[in-house]
């Protein structure tokens, strides 16, 4: 069921569905969705089959692929506008967090209808004459009703109420559970207790890595000499990492490539096919030098000029239906055409090896040259902090010591998620106590306690331990609960509790709801629909 009314992404914990029935923001969202020239996800385009099929069944009653489809290509649009590459929609899981919010709804209307509580027809009405969307001079209008129902949502007014009648019987048995619930002055007490205590710290991190490329590369003495006094780290090390030092599968191969667009017309694809069948028959039958005939005939610019020679290549680097016929060749032996968006390709194996696992002593040298140099940069990077640290018990300001990082627009990185290369100057902004993460500064017990010991502002007049690295922090504000500040408080602070006791017992329902009844998805169905099958 398309929650079209919902435009906001969805939170980290991918389950909050209070936003799903905002019936006004409808004009926004035909706009996105419906409107012309827009393109969506629109299952359509997949096929009729795709219009037959369920993306999900919640207790018999299915929720239509081609509804899952339209909804997931809304949200796709709204997060690609905010900057997140579309190709990262799969990896955060967006089509999981869309269909369990179309899921949850599906629960919350059946278990509505169960209880007495569907829509009326004047609730539904309401909603319609509200709606900005069918309203013409801030009235409603029958006739924009209809034409935005029929021409930008794609179906017919009783459908239309049937599927929003459905979303109000949702929305009154969501209110129903959330205005059972209630706080005690107890429960806002503590959480004013919890997040009463806050502080804001400068820090300056000191990592390994910002130092690697200062440690001189050791001479193989030296590694060797490493190695034999560190045989348990060794071990260590490459027990962790053993997936490191697997080797897939290889061929030494050669290919012939020849070229045409995977749209062209059946007749030039079928023109080039029998010229590289004819080259096979060349290499097979004639017994021509595959080389020779690559470096006349061969589009692939990359090899042509080495006969086609790819080199020890592993599976992932050659498209997939090429790959599966030629590594399944002997040695001497040349594969039949093979069609891929690049064209038609002709190959042959020169040489197989099996995959393999690396024994560590194979790759002894290699590893104890690694921890060799870790340790050294991780010695750089103490030694510069203990450094900092002299320089900022002096007096001297960390922003000064090491000025912060230039803020400039990049269109590659979005999220601004850079590696770090130097130690930079950085702020958390708030953090309260309670927290487990430091914004920014990221997960560090030793640094949650250094900074909430301190109860007023000041240096941290020791080094702090985060992860590998090593950081230098001031507290530039402490703040500490009090009587006069809760009281001053009190209100929000109730406020925020209610809505946190509404959310767990609303997501308890709906646990509930899905533990007693039989909800099906369809994850071949919607692997299929995004292009993942």
């Amino acid at each position: 069921m398309s929650n079209s009314e919902d435009k906001r992404p969805q939170n980290s914990d991918g389950k909050k569905l209070l936003s799903v029935i905002a019936i006004a923001a409808l004009a926004v969202v035909f706009a996105i969705d419906w409107g012309p020239g827009s393109r969506g996800c629109d299952p359509t385009r997949s096929g009729v089959e795709i219009q037959q099929e369920a993306a999900a069944t919640v207790n018999g009653k299915e929720i239509p692929l081609r509804e899952f489809g339209r909804e997931y290509g809304r949200q796709l649009e709204y997060y690609k506008s905010q900057g997140l590459p579309a190709e990262m929609a799969k990896q955060l899981g967006l089509h999981t967090r869309v269909l369990d919010n179309m899921v949850n709804l599906e629960l919350l209307a059946q278990a509505a209808e169960a209880r007495g509580l569907a829509a009326s027809d004047d609730d539904l009405r309401d909603a319609l004459m509200k709606d900005p969307s069918f309203q013409k001079d801030g009235k409603f209008s029958a006739e924009r009703y209809k034409e935005v129902v029929v021409n930008y949502v794609g179906t017919t007014p009783v459908a239309y109420e049937a599927k929003l009648r459905r979303q109000l019987s949702a929305k009154h048995m969501e209110d129903l559970v959330e205005s059972a619930v209630v706080v005690s002055d107890e429960e806002v007490k503590a959480r004013y207790l919890k997040e009463g205590d806050k502080a804001k710290a400068t820090f300056v991190r000191f990592n390994p890595a910002m130092f690697a490329d200062k440690v001189p590369p050791p001479k193989p003495a030296e590694i060797d000499a490493w190695a034999a006094a560190h045989g348990k780290e060794l071990q260590e090390y490459y027990d962790l990492n053993k997936i490191s030092f697997f080797q897939a599968e290889r061929v030494k191969a050669r290919q012939i490539l020849l070229r045409v667009d995977k749209d062209a017309p059946a007749e030039k694809k079928a023109d080039v096919k029998a010229r590289i069948e004819n080259l096979r028959k060349e290499i097979v039958d004639n017994k021509k030098d595959f080389a020779e005939l690559a470096k006349q005939f061969s589009e692939d610019t990359l090899t042509k000029e080495k006969g086609g020679d790819l080199g020890l290549i592993e599976r992932l680097q050659v498209p997939g239906a090429f790959a599966d016929v030629l590594f399944a060749l002997k040695p001497g032996e040349v594969t039949v055409p093979v069609e891929t968006p690049l064209g038609f390709h002709l190959g042959m194996v020169e040489e197989k090896r099996a995959p393999e696992q690396k024994p560590l002593d194979s790759v002894k040298h290699d590893v104890a040259m690694q921890l060799m140099v870790r340790e050294k940069a991780k010695e750089l990077a103490r030694a510069a902090a203990d450094k900092a640290l002299e320089d900022a018990k002096k007096g001297k300001k960390l922003t000064e010591l090491f000025p912060p990082p230039e803020k400039k627009p990049d269109d590659t990185n979005p999220f601004g998620a850079a590696p770090e290369s130097k130690p930079e100057a950085k702020e958390t902004g708030d953090i309260a106590a309670g927290t487990d993460v430091i914004p920014v500064l990221g997960q560090s017990p030793q640094a949650q306690k250094a900074i909430f010991d301190r109860k007023e502002p000041g240096l941290i007049e020791q080094l702090v331990q985060v992860g590998d690295a090593f950081a230098v922090i001031m507290v530039d504000e402490r703040k500490t609960p009090s009587d006069a500040d809760y009281e001053a408080e009190k209100a929000q602070l109730r406020i925020e509790a209610i809505k946190g006791k509404q959310y767990e017992v609303r997501e308890a329902f709906l646990k509930s709801l899905k533990q007693s009844g039989t909800v099906v998805t369809n994850e071949k169905a919607i692997d299929k629909l995004l292009g993942e099958g």
